[in-house]
């Protein structure tokens, strides 16, 4: 079974216990929260990525065709945050419960500069295991795409998780997360698949031209 398709039965497994969930239970109670907000996690994930491809295709090539196995590396990413998320936010009110100006700083602090190399860590990793790549392209990765999403998580998340800490109560801390991440997991999709193809289509042009001209200029010496 390929991994797009078991996100896909992870989904409906999901989706059969919010069916048949009792009167009165709530999707954000303590028994469902970890399924919640592990489907929001893969839901938000590849919904980035599609918003992402769609882009692509109208503004670059209208003959593009969707990607599933694309998708299906980002729903495997969103698969693990989900979890991890859910758990990472229990521990911060439990570690540092409350609202207080140095509660709400310490968790920002402890969210930008150790959950959130976490995250890029766990994103880069397994989308490079799915691809089979090697070390040396995985650290590459790391040095280029790593620091371009841990910049763009200091701009989006910082002003986000201080909204997030001091007004939204635990148990939908990740649902707005996720709503805040639609935008982030674009920009991911971006960076991790089209930015670097992108930039060396670039190149290439550029390099054709010189040797273009460079063919030019010694015929006409």
């Amino acid at each position: 079974m390929s991994t797009f398709n078991r996100a896909i039965s992870h989904l409906s497994k999901v989706a059969f216990k919010i069916k048949h969930l009792h009167k009165g239970k709530s999707l954000f109670s303590r028994r469902f929260l970890l399924y919640t907000n592990t489907s929001f996690g893969i839901i938000t994930a590849v919904t980035g990525d599609l918003i992402q491809q769609n882009y692509q295709r109208l503004m670059n090539d209208e003959n593009r065709r969707w990607d599933p196995k694309r998708s299906g590396k980002m729903a495997t990413a969103g698969l693990i945050f989900g979890p991890c998320i859910h758990f990472w936010y229990i521990f911060l009110e439990k570690v540092l419960p409350g609202r207080s100006v140095n509660a709400l700083i310490i968790k920002i602090c402890l969210d930008q500069f150790l959950f959130s190399p976490f995250c890029i860590s766990i994103f880069l990793t397994v989308v490079g295991l799915l691809e089979r790549q090697g070390l040396d392209l995985l650290k590459e990765e790391f040095r280029e795409t790593g620091v371009l999403m841990f910049l763009t998580d200091m701009v989006i998340w910082t002003p986000a998780q201080a909204i997030n800490f001091y007004f939204v109560p635990t148990k939908y801390r990740v649902l707005y997360d996720n709503s805040v991440s639609l935008v982030v997991d674009v920009f991911y999709s971006y960076l991790r698949f089209e930015h670097k193809t992108t930039h060396g289509e670039r190149e290439s042009q550029s390099h054709r031209h010189k040797v273009k001209g460079f063919k030019v200029q010694s015929s006409l010496s």
